[in-house]
């Protein structure tokens, strides 16, 4: 692959690290690319207000497709020089760090929403059960402020866990704090049983088959992440390219789990971590290394020369 004008990346289990790290030989291949006039463009189940500092102050990386598609985001100009003079050297060498305000650096450009009937009749059954129905809206994610307790139940890294404490505001009355909201997505997040097995994981999975106009996908962390149908990575990457003059076969992407895997299938060449599912590893077309082996990088390294 030689003309290669778009680097999408998913980035829990796929460019950070499982510490939520951006390593510095990551760091350096994606700025070598961008020198290259090659864009950047992370591709992320979270919101806006999740994506690490360190990678929204990266040269190249004017775009950001969060919640699995459900918003696409366009960095305003002058922001990634403003930004990186306000960080301290730890955030800006990938150490995790959500300080800046996205609010005043993006402008949302796309967003396909939930129905908020079906989604408001949805989040009521699931805040029946001991999940973490967590409503993602504009940039922003929110949770069940009486559900916080079940983090630390979660069977996940405390780098994870302390991921989601920081991206999320606790809201006491969810049904009404809805009633008025475009939500762009819903991530459910388990609590461990202590012998391996997700809470009430069989309950939703009964609740969403009665919600066949929304899609459900695992995220890299078996959680469950809701949408609206048309909100797929591949479909707001493919639509962002074609915005940009960008063909398929112009675009790389590297992804681990299944919602990623419409974004592998559509870009001329989509890269599964090894750490990656079973079902990822399927729909690609080469594998490398896991995240904590800076896959993504060893692999543009061949890739660029």
């Amino acid at each position: 692959m030689t003309d290669i004008r778009l680097i999408a990346f998913d980035l829990d289990g796929t460019l950070l690290t499982e510490k939520k790290t951006l390593t510095p030989g990551t760091r350096d291949i994606l700025e070598r690319a961008s020198s290259m006039g090659i864009r950047l463009l992370a591709t992320t189940g979270r919101a806006l207000i999740g994506i690490p500092d360190a990678v929204k102050i990266l040269s190249g990386a004017d775009y950001a497709l969060t919640s699995n598609g459900a918003g696409v985001y366009k960095r305003l100009d002058g922001f990634p020089e403003r930004w990186a003079s306000c960080l301290p050297d730890e955030a800006k060498n990938g150490l995790p760090s959500y300080e800046l305000d996205c609010s005043k650096g993006y402008e949302l450009l796309q967003e396909y929403v939930l129905d908020q009937n079906r989604t408001l009749a949805l989040m009521d059954e699931l805040m029946e059960l001991e999940v973490m129905p967590d409503p993602f809206i504009d940039g922003n994610c929110y949770m069940v402020a009486d559900k916080a307790y079940l983090i630390d139940r979660m069977d996940v890294t405390d780098s994870m866990k302390e991921y989601i404490r920081s991206s999320r505001t606790p809201v006491d009355d969810m049904k009404t704090f809805l009633s008025d909201k475009n939500i762009q997505k819903i991530t459910i997040n388990f609590a461990d049983d202590g012998n391996g097995h997700r809470i009430d994981i069989d309950k939703v999975e009964t609740i969403l088959k009665k919600y066949p106009d929304f899609v459900a996908v695992t995220g890299g962390i078996r959680n469950i992440e809701v949408s609206d149908k048309l909100a797929t990575k591949g479909n707001a990457m493919m639509d962002l390219a074609k915005h940009l003059g960008i063909t398929a076969d112009q675009i790389v992407a590297f992804g681990d789990s299944e919602n990623d895997n419409t974004m592998l299938e559509a870009a001329g060449l989509g890269v599964a971590m090894a750490n990656s599912l079973d079902i990822t590893k399927a729909v690609a077309d080469d594998i490398t290394l896991s995240n904590d082996d800076e896959g993504v990088a060893v692999y543009l390294e061949k890739l660029l020369g």
